[in-house]
């Protein structure tokens, strides 16, 4: 069991490196950074994270790691096509505004290539696809058009996608409620062809 003040070292650490995310700077932070920002000394951060490799990844993958387990919980409950759109619905939107949430540090080069953020878009792929399997009512089969479906809903999310779109971190999401709607309508279309075709 950890030690409580290892505990709230490591917390300190977190917020250090989320106020260092904030502040819309195309750049992750340094560690030097975290070490005035968190107050502790640069033995004990680096003890917690070698690297800020390790730091961005740790502090991503909790917020990756809770919004992907809702999702799952989401589709394993759904019984209808209904309660699977609904699950899709709440995903897309959750999954926006956690991307908008940490667009400046989605964006910065070092994430964007990162294995973290790779892991992070085929989750996101693999909700998609569930929901859609699962309004199809067609089982763990994957047809083509299903994959290219899940490629153009799962953009209505990504941080590249909101970037160009103007969207930063500090700004209003006006397009969210448009994005997530065409991506449901394109979930309909597909998912009612199969339907239709069974």
């Amino acid at each position: 069991m950890a030690r409580s003040d290892a505990v709230q070292n490591r917390q300190k650490i977190m917020d250090a490196f989320y106020n260092a995310t904030r502040n819309g700077d195309a750049r992750l932070p340094t560690m030097s950074d975290i070490v005035k920002l968190s107050g502790l000394g640069r033995g004990t951060v680096y003890r917690h994270f070698p690297d800020m490799g390790a730091l961005a990844f740790s502090f991503m993958s909790k917020g990756y790691e809770a919004l992907f387990a809702q999702s799952r919980d989401s589709l394993r409950t759904a019984r209808t096509p209904e309660q699977s759109r609904a699950a899709l619905e709440d995903h897309l939107y959750r999954f926006r505004a956690f991307t908008k949430e940490n667009l400046t540090l989605l964006t910065t080069p070092e994430v964007v290539v990162s294995m973290g953020c790779q892991l992070a878009e085929v989750s996101h792929r693999q909700a998609i696809r569930r929901a859609l399997r699962d309004m199809a009512q067609i089982g763990k089969a994957s047809p083509q058009i299903l994959d290219s479906a899940t490629d153009m809903i799962a953009r209505i999310a990504e941080p590249l996608h909101l970037k160009a779109a103007g969207i930063t971190q500090n700004s209003d999401d006006p397009l969210a409620n448009e994005a997530v709607a065409l991506a449901l309508q394109i979930a309909d279309t597909v998912t009612n062809n199969f339907r239709k075709t069974m």
